[in-house]
């Protein structure tokens, strides 16, 4: 299974918890396991700002992104310009 990793203020959408595991092919059954394993971080990939991370790659267009069973996934939230 896939680990999903998360830093920074992510957490506090976990109550703390910086990793899960994860069973999906793409990142659109990503979406849906977070909405049924916590259900805050799921609109937040679906927003247009932020990006995921596969195995270091940077999917900007990530819906159906693919994961492998041993993935490491990170949430890359939207850099603010100023």
């Amino acid at each position: 299974m896939a680990q999903l990793i998360l830093t920074g203020s992510l957490k506090n959408l976990t109550n703390g918890i910086g990793e899960f595991t994860i069973q999906a092919r793409n990142v659109h059954q990503l979406v849906g396991e977070l909405k049924r394993i916590c259900p805050p971080l799921a609109p937040l990939i679906e927003s247009e700002g932020f990006a995921v991370a596969i195995d270091g790659e940077i999917y900007q267009d990530i819906l159906f992104a693919p994961i492998s069973e041993n993935s490491e996934i990170h949430l890359i939230p939207p850099i603010g310009a100023g």
